[in-house]
């Protein structure tokens, strides 16, 4: 069985699900919010099992333990304040969350601990694509980079002590159910004006917004899928993966994509490249999860589009 910490967060909901499909049963934690999405209700009490925890202490996943043989653990969840005055609490939480959950993996002798990480950690690097073992900048211009930083050295320093399997999986380029219509994401900001029939706003967007541009983009469902090979993987030689898409996406294919999947969508890009101020994340390379986790994607640009929009359309909000 199979502990995911933030699972009714959107990477951890759909990771939970993929799980579910590999056969594992699932326990998943709630602090504050416990709003199950519609596609794990079907496996409510069933395989899949809630449980009220802070994560940050231990006597929570302690109890949790005592109820259920778990076996492994999956981390999907960030603890941080950008309104904060100060980083200490922040920070403080961060240490929190490690050791508890470095606690339980420990007195429970589990398979794997696998903490999800960020595409960000690559910021300055340049286009890509970046492999895992590329130097790594030591600061961050944002703090959350700088705390999943800290969690990649804290695991894989846990994992050499302990002897139990860590893993860390560099996300990046994701959309899908589950996501909030403001996502930086083009793909999502297209899609949920599309469907509404609503403008779209173009500020904030990640890789740019003139149609030459190009970012990664995965679908949720492979992504997640991704995670629950690693966390499932009987072996794995590394303790860092890259999961993303597969390849660079311009955004007029996305923009054809979507108009190809609602037709009638009024919208143009501008040409080139370079429009909106892109913050300009690289690209991954994600040979090594391909090869150690046995991970391809599943779903194609039009594809992904298409089974957003019935799931939107089905009526649900995001």
């Amino acid at each position: 069985m199979i502990l995911v910490i933030g699972g009714f967060g959107w990477v951890g909901s759909n990771t939970t699900e993929a799980l579910l499909k590999r056969g594992q049963d699932c326990v998943i934690t709630w602090h504050e919010n416990h709003d199950v999405p519609a596609f794990l209700q079907g496996q409510l009490d069933r395989r899949l099992f809630l449980e009220p925890a802070d994560a940050t202490r231990f006597e929570d996943l302690e109890r949790i333990g005592r109820k259920y043989p778990i076996d492994g653990i999956v981390v999907a969840v960030g603890i941080f304040d950008p309104g904060a005055q100060s980083p200490i609490p922040g920070l403080r939480s961060y240490f929190d969350l490690l050791l508890s959950v470095f606690r339980a993996a420990e007195t429970w002798k589990v398979k794997r601990v696998t903490f999800t990480s960020t595409v960000g950690v690559y910021l300055g690097l340049g286009p890509g694509p970046v492999k895992e073992d590329s130097p790594v900048p030591l600061s961050s211009p944002y703090a959350l980079i700088s705390y999943q930083k800290i969690v990649e050295i804290a695991a894989t320093e846990f994992a050499r002590g302990s002897g139990v399997s860590a893993a860390c999986v560099r996300l990046g380029g994701m959309f899908g159910p589950g996501q909030a219509p403001a996502s930086p994401m083009l793909v999502t900001r297209l899609i949920h004006a599309a469907v509404r029939n609503e403008p779209v706003s173009l500020d904030g967007i990640f890789g740019g917004t003139s149609g030459e541009d190009a970012s990664e983009v995965v679908y949720i469902k492979d992504l997640a899928r991704a995670i629950a090979l690693v966390q499932t993987a009987e072996r794995l030689p590394h303790e860092v993966y890259n999961v993303g898409g597969d390849r660079r996406v311009r955004n007029r294919e996305v923009l054809e994509a979507v108009k190809k999947a609602v037709p009638g969508f009024a919208l143009d890009l501008p040409s080139g490249h370079g429009g909106a101020s892109p913050i300009l994340l690289p690209s991954m390379d994600i040979e090594r999860v391909k090869r150690d986790a046995t991970y391809s994607p599943r779903f194609d640009l039009q594809s992904a589009v298409d089974n957003y929009i019935a799931w939107l359309r089905a009526g649900h909000a995001k």
